[in-house]
């Protein structure tokens, strides 16, 4: 397998489409600087995947796009074509001949192509990672890549080995599979939580369940007693309404009686009232009032006569003796005087204009002989301006000089202080001592921090360790925490001894299940034995028992047991039998309780208690130790509801002394944890130092170096300065001179322009003419204003004249208004007196009609009077029958309403009996009405309904229901459905767990594998290391080796490389030739180790003397018996290996162009720069 050709389109420099035909064994490229021969490297790397813009030697991808130059325009795409001759198969594809080409466009797109078939990035990388050539390009040595290769770090220097030996590919594998694997332990985790949460539901919702299960049938009593309760309510409520509904009727019936009684006397009133309202009274005061008004009113109008005839015959004026005060003499007087004003007027508007003619002339003058100073002036300026200029060069010139001068002074002083740092400089190199910084104390440091890190590893192994069991601790604190405090409320059931012990009371101990003390393991059996008792209550004696006996009654708190804490201990033991022990001896409690106890035996098991049963007398029982009951007549077994109280109370006490020895565990584990953590402060600090030891070490080492290199620099320096120096000073010497004749020549021209007669200026006739122009516009301003003056006389005038004859005319209409008024006096007057003598005799007419209108409202009033006294009667006899018909409504009104009430209180009970029970009128009346039997376990026929008793039971069963606490009604769906999801996410967890151990399994599979290869590729390149080093370093010493031999999956790479005669141990202090070297071998021992088809180099022998040069071309012939090789040169040696040459260089237009040669026949050929449609091999080397 070899490369074929290559064909590069629009790839940066190479604008026109150019095919490099390639045959096995050595190929150089060769060209001047500049001219695109890396363009080549650079297009191989791009067509195998390169995605890096800076490795391509760019900003941005695009780059790579021919830009344009001036003379030709940028392209829109470029594109690259690798041909590779697959005879020998091994590439992983059906051809002999594998065409891969890319393409960029400048908007961004991309696009692969497989033998001219569109394909992925992937799938071109695929395809080449099979032999060799992985994404970091291994076998593409560009410039400057060789000291990034020696510099690299162990772990990089590993992945060149791993992509010649086809490891990456496996290593890509192993990477997807194990982010599969960490998707999948994230899942795992999370189904985990799920199990074990709903396991942990599981449990507590069981029990609820039973909860559920036990309310329901408590809720059935519940839902019967409350339907026969709300039945019998509602047939007694529709009876009562029958019953109101019949005394409405009668009610009814009377009160339409009192009705009509009331309407008959309410009419007779009415017409009482109509009588009374009648306006005969009204009339008659009415035509009094009226009467009386007029009478009045002629009075005064007579009075008002006499009056008037008094005052109009006083004045006696006509208006005939008013005088005018303006007459038309004043105002002709006032209008002459105008006449004269705008005569006068008119001679001022002449002098004006004179004047201001005057004053144009006198500008005029004046802006001529302005004209004359200026010219005078401008030549006095240019004169001033002369002199200055030739001073200033006179005196630039003199600083010019000066400055010469003192440069050469400057120079001369810094070429004798440079002379002395040479000499300095040339004394520093000779004083330079190479063993100044010992290298042997390096190894030394670095065990040291390997030491310090260890530790710091142990006492971080310690502090892990540490806390993890105290986080295990701290759950565990946690876990019995919540287990108390659960047991805790199990324990505080409230029931009728919970009551009594909360109302208190003389004698009352307590709880009988919290006196007692029992032996760790007997408590399921004295449990068992003392039944509901242990719930019970505890009082000292029979008074104080019989007390609270009463109180529970009374107060309807229910069932309650009693036992007496003072009453007879035991007796007589019973007989002993074989394995039993006495129940009384297992439990510490009252001496009543011990009582109880007294004839229980205690045995193992249930086969024990069924010996013991035959030798049983009456009153003794047998009880296992896990509850069974035994006696001589009866055996009680099997699981109860659940745990009884001493259970709990047995496992709180224990989870309590549990916890404690948790807690205290807990304590001491914080302590050794601080400890430790103090000691990995220590241990930490310590690695700490050792390493800034180390690298104080490395910088000492690197320090020297610098010192080196700094002092060799500082030589060089002051030798070139010092030459530099010496060719400016006599470049100065001769710039003196010509600043010499530079001043000279200004001076001379500076004398003779003082030498030169000044202008002169003379300006001193400006001044008369200038008070010649002021005296014109004194003159013109005077005229001006005297216009103005006489304009306002005429203005003032003119409105005089007006103001003359409003006044003329107003006292014209005064005179005329007096006249008219003259004439309405007299005809007033005349009136006044006719109407004085027509009054007396119309008002003795009118006091006679006032007279008779009098009497005839008197006799009005007096009828009036007699109506008002029936009316009242008729009233009173009204209002009794009316208070008798409101008694009889309001009792109507309260029967009404009482059967309101009651048909409200049926409506709300139908409604309640249909929202609680959904049983409507009809099924609660018929299916539970009182005249039903309730059914009853004992009676098959069923009971007569009796309210009290079902009230009684309603009570209970609503009691009983209140005692199971809050009641989850979903429980026993939720239990179903919790426990289906549960199997379901068992099943998924399984499923999960075998991918996952499917997956470990292929990684293992694939670390086994590249384990494999990579060992046996590290054996082959460090054996090809050792052959190729002694060739690139006669006599030298190398070597590569692992960092981490123990852990070959990530270990790194060391080099290590001491050329002969030095003692050298890093890398970093190596020449820049024996970098290059150093890299070459160990490239080289990969490329020999695991050959690739074919290898690009870009002048890496560039740094390399003649005698390097050749050991570097004898390890090429090695390679080139495997392997092509594309060398990048200027070496005419490097060329003398070389099957075939290619010569490129830049165009005028910035396109490269190249010329290819076979080095056997020395034929030449132009490269192929035809368009596309030409054959590729146009471009080839001809044989």
């Amino acid at each position: 397998m070899h490369l074929k050709s290559v064909t590069l389109k629009g790839f940066k420099s190479f604008a026109q489409s150019t095919t490099f035909a390639l045959e096995p064994g050595v190929t150089c490229i060769v060209g001047p600087n500049g001219s695109g021969k890396s363009n080549v490297v650079d297009a191989l790397a791009w067509v195998m995947g390169e995605q890096g813009a800076k490795t391509l030697r760019g900003g941005k991808m695009e780059d790579v796009i021919f830009a344009g130059t001036s003379t030709r325009g940028p392209l829109g795409r470029a594109e690259v074509q690798l041909t590779i001759d697959n005879a020998d198969g091994a590439l992983p594809i059906d051809y002999s001949e594998v065409t891969i080409s890319r393409t960029l466009f400048r908007t961004g797109a991309s696009e692969y192509a497989i033998n001219g078939q569109t394909c992925r990035l992937l799938d071109v990388q695929e395809l080449l990672s099979d032999s060799g050539l992985g994404r970091e390009m291994h076998v593409i040595i560009g410039q400057g890549r060789l000291d990034t290769v020696l510099q690299a770090s162990a772990e990089d220097r590993r992945g060149f080995i791993e992509e010649a030996a086809g490891i990456l590919k496996h290593r890509r594998r192993k990477e997807k599979t194990v982010r599969k694997l960490e998707a999948m332990e994230t899942n795992l985790t999370r189904l985990s939580d799920l199990a074990g949460e709903l396991r942990r539901q599981l449990k507590p919702l069981g029990k609820q369940a039973e909860i559920a299960r036990e309310a329901a049938t408590i809720a059935a009593v519940v839902r019967d007693a409350k339907a026969r309760l709300y039945a019998d309510e509602l047939v007694r409520l529709r009876a009562e309404l029958v019953d109101a509904a019949r005394a409405e009727s009668e009610r009814h019936t009377e009160r339409l009686g009192l009705q009509e009684q009331s309407e008959g006397l309410r009419g007779r009133v009415e017409r009482l009232e109509k009588d009374q309202r009648s306006d005969a009274v009204d009339r008659a005061r009415g035509v009094a009032f009226a009467l009386e008004q007029v009478q009045e009113r002629l009075r005064g109008l007579y009075t008002l006569a006499g009056q008037r005839l008094t005052l109009l015959g006083d004045d006696e004026t006509d208006g005939s003796g008013f005088a005018p005060t303006v007459t038309q003499s004043m105002i002709d007087d006032v209008r002459a005087e105008i006449d004269d004003i705008a005569a006068g007027l008119g001679e001022a508007q002449d002098a004006a204009a004179e004047a201001s003619r005057a004053v144009a002339r006198a500008r005029a003058d004046l802006d001529a002989l302005d004209v004359d100073i200026a010219a005078q002036s401008a030549l006095v300026s240019e004169h001033d301006m002369k002199i200055t200029s030739l001073r200033g060069a006179a005196d630039a010139a003199s600083s010019a000089l000066a400055a010469v001068r003192a440069g050469v002074d400057r120079q001369q002083r810094a070429l004798d202080a440079a002379l002395i740092r040479r000499a300095e400089a040339e004394q520093a190199v000779a004083e330079l001592d190479p063993d100044v910084v010992p290298e042997a104390s390096t190894a030394e440091h670095a065990a040291a921090y390997e030491r310090a890190q260890r530790d710091a590893n142990d006492v971080e192994a310690r502090v892990s360790g540490l806390r993890e069991r105290l986080h295990a601790a701290e759950r565990e604190r946690d876990a019995l925490t919540a287990q108390t405090t659960a047991l805790g409320r199990a324990l505080d059931v409230r029931n009728a001894a919970a009551d009594l012990i909360s109302a208190g009371g003389s004698g009352i101990r307590g709880l009988v299940g919290d006196d007692l003390k029992v032996r760790a393991g007997y408590e399921a059996a004295v449990a068992a034995v003392l039944g509901t008792l242990a719930e019970g209550l505890l009082v000292d004696d029979a008074e104080a028992a019989f007390t609270a006996a009463r109180t529970a009654a009374e107060a309807d708190l229910g069932l309650v047991e009693i036992a007496l804490a003072d009453a007879p201990g035991p007796g007589e033991s019973p007989p002993a039998l074989d394995g039993a022990v006495l129940a009384a001896d297992v439990v510490t409690a009252s001496p009543g309780v011990l009582g109880i106890l007294a004839r229980v035996l205690i045995v193992d098991d249930l086969d024990a208690a069924r010996s013991a049963q035959s030798s049983l007398s009456d009153g003794l029982t047998v009880v296992t130790r896990a509850g069974e009951v035994v006696t001589a007549r009866t055996v009680r077994a099997g699981s109860g509801s659940g745990r009884s109280r001493l259970e709990l109370a047995a496992e709180r006490d224990a989870a309590v002394e549990r916890l404690d020895e948790v807690v205290v565990i807990v304590d001491s584990l914080r302590e050794a944890l601080a400890d430790e953590q103090r000691l990995q402060v220590d241990a930490r600090q310590r690695t700490k130092d050792a390493l800034s030891t180390l690298r104080a070490h490395d910088a000492a080492l690197a320090a020297h170096a610098e010192k080196v290199n700094r002092v060799t620099v500082r030589h060089e320096a002051a030798v070139a300065e010092c030459d530099r120096l010496v060719a400016g000073l006599a470049q100065t010497e001769s710039a003196v001179a010509e600043a010499e004749d530079a001043a000279r020549r200004a001076d001379d021209a500076l004398a003779r322009a003082l030498d030169a007669p000044r202008p002169l200026l003379d300006a001193s006739a400006r001044e008369g003419m200038a008070a010649e122009v002021d005296a014109a516009r004194e003159t013109e301003m005077r005229a001006r204003l005297d216009i103005e003056t006489l304009k306002e006389r005429v203005r003032a005038g003119e409105a005089r004249v007006v103001q003359l004859e409003q006044q003329r005319d107003r006292e014209r209409t005064a005179a005329a208004e007096a006249a008219r008024r003259a004439v309405l006096r007299r005809a007033q007057r005349e009136i006044a007196a006719e109407v004085a003598g027509q009054l007396p005799t119309l008002l003795d007419s009118v006091d006679r009609s006032v007279s008779q209108a009098r009497v005839e409202l008197a006799a009005a009033e007096s009828a009036r009077t007699a109506i008002t006294e029936e009316l009242s009667r008729a009233r009173a006899d009204e209002s009794l029958v009316r208070e008798r018909l409101a008694r009889l409504t309001e009792s109507v009104h309260g029967l009404e309403l009482q059967m309101h009430e009651k048909k409200l209180h049926v409506t709300g009970l139908l409604e309640r009996a249909q929202s609680e029970l959904a049983l409507d009128e009809h099924i609660l009346v018929s299916e539970y009405g009182p005249d039903q039997p309730i059914p009853t376990e004992n009676a098959e026929e069923g009971v007569p309904f009796e309210r009290a008793a079902q009230k009684r039971r309603l009570q209970d069963a609503e009691r009983k229901l209140s005692q199971l606490g809050r009641v989850n009604p979903l429980a026993l769906e939720e239990f179903a459905a919790l426990e289906q999801r549960h199997a379901f996410l068992t099943e998924q967890l399984a499923d999960l767990q075998q991918t996952r151990a499917d997956l470990q399994t292929i990684i293992a599979d694939l670390d086994e594998r590249m384990q494999t290869i990579f060992v046996a590729a590290f054996e082959d390149t460090r054996a090809a290391f050792t052959e190729i080093f002694p060739i690139l370093f006669p006599g030298g010493a190398g070597s590569i080796s692992l960092t981490d031999p123990d852990n070959p999956l990530t270990t790194g790479i060391e080099v290590s490389v001491r050329p002969v005669g030095k003692k050298i141990e890093r890398l970093s202090l190596l020449s820049g030739g024996e970098r290059s070297l150093a890299a070459v071998a160990f490239l080289t021992s990969i490329f020999t180790a695991r050959p690739s088809p074919f290898y690009i180099l870009d002048e890496v022998e560039a740094a390399l003397d003649d005698a390097n040069l050749g050991r570097l071309l004898g390890v090429f012939e090695k390679l080139r018996a495997s392997s092509q090789l594309i060398v990048i040169t200027h070496q005419k040696r490097t060329m003398e290996i070389a099957d075939a040459l290619y010569g490129v260089s830049m165009r005028q237009d910035g396109v490269s162009a190249v010329v290819g040669q076979r080095v056997g026949d020395r034929a030449t050929v132009r490269a192929s720069r035809a368009p596309a449609e030409k054959a590729p091999d146009e471009a080839a080397p001809v044989s």
